[in-house]
């Protein structure tokens, strides 16, 4: 089975950690099955200028239109869908092909009026898809009552290639309280960043930061604003920004520290990074928004709190710290149970049985 996997995010040599999802969707299916080969079109790594981006994405364009017409595939795979939907669009009009669309997120919770346009682009070819993966049954809803004319059967739930356990994975059999807290995701808007230094700020004048030290991992375009608020609050003490971390690293991380926090504002579809940092033992304090519900449990797996209140974050993270140690035990081990729902193997091969049916 020969397939077109197309994507306008993929890692880079510079830039590891931009769409590893999509990296780690195909590497998933690679590895368990021989029957499926890839042909791939990618951008690969961010830019910050602007004509390097219309450049990439000429190429980009050229290059679907070019491998659609020219190039006998059993179906084509379309991940991020919106950005590569007016070369499929264009490449209808000359050819019949069979279609699969994966839905992440952003590309259909539109934030802007490209985005908008894009997704108006990409509707009929979803319409007309031989199948649509969905990351969550949340976000599968979302898709049913956001896009007319799609029907339930067209959908599949896949985890976004799931919880790789060779590489997230829980080191040791439990430990005490090491007073680390970790934020691993992006530094943008609506991440929630700016709520957690609030609650560090809170925590410290109710006296209930002393010994703990919050790090914050990621890359995005409001890092500067971020080390400046630290400085602003004078949290120098408690918070640092250690910037993009391999998997590795924030394997090691995750069990290092105490919990994770995870204080998105937005209707997140999934929200791989909880998933992983459970994987570690490391239980979650998220938004109770989105997905994260459904694996978020309050107080077995984590905490729930209201998204954007900087006050009910504090106050779930000074009642994590005030569970007893067999507490907090019961909730790491109820943590790695949940991720291992979301395990790589059992999502990619549920998948590959999937695509083998299109």
């Amino acid at each position: 089975m020969k397939i077109l996997l197309i994507s306008n995010m993929y890692p880079s040599e510079k830039d590891k950690t931009y769409g590893t999802f999509v990296k780690m969707f195909k590497e998933g299916i690679e590895h368990n099955t021989d029957d499926i080969v890839f042909d791939c079109c990618f951008i690969r790594g961010r830019s910050n200028s602007f004509i390097v981006k219309v450049y990439k994405y000429l190429i980009f364009y050229f290059t679907i239109i070019y491998k659609t017409l020219f190039t006998k595939y059993d179906f084509i795979y379309n991940h991020q869908i919106t950005h590569s939907a007016p070369a499929l669009r264009f490449c209808r009009c000359f050819r019949k092909f069979k279609l699969v669309m994966n839905i992440h997120g952003g590309d259909i919770v539109t934030i802007d009026k490209t985005s908008e346009k894009l997704l108006s682009i990409a509707i009929p070819l979803l319409v007309n898809s031989s199948l649509i993966v969905v990351p969550s049954e949340y976000f599968k809803n979302i898709v049913l009552n956001k896009i007319p004319g799609i029907v339930s059967e067209q959908l599949l739930v896949s985890a976004s290639g799931g919880v790789d356990k060779n590489v997230f994975t829980h080191l040791d059999g439990y430990r005490g309280l090491t007073g680390t807290i970790v934020y691993v995701s992006r530094i943008d808007t609506g991440k929630g960043w700016d709520i957690l230094i609030d609650a560090v700020s809170e925590l410290r004048s109710r006296g209930k930061i002393i010994g703990k030290r919050v790090l914050f991992v990621g890359y995005g375009t409001q890092t500067e604003l971020l080390e400046k608020k630290i400085k602003e609050l004078d949290l120098l003490e408690y918070c640092s920004y250690l910037g993009p971390k391999t998997h590795q690293e924030i394997n090691e991380l995750y069990n290092q520290a105490d919990v994770m926090i995870f204080p998105t504002m937005l209707y997140e579809s999934l929200g791989l990074v909880g998933l992983e940092a459970m994987a570690c033992g490391c239980p979650v304090i998220g938004s109770n928004i989105g997905c994260l519900p459904e694996y978020v449990k309050d107080g077995i797996t984590g905490f729930l709190f209201e998204s954007g209140n900087s006050h009910k974050l504090v106050d779930k993270i000074v009642g994590f710290y005030e569970l007893s140690a067999s507490q907090r035990e019961k909730m790491q081990l109820q943590a790695i149970k949940m991720a291992q729902r979301y395990d790589s193997d059992k999502i990619s091969q549920m998948l590959v049985n999937k695509l083998k049916e299109v």
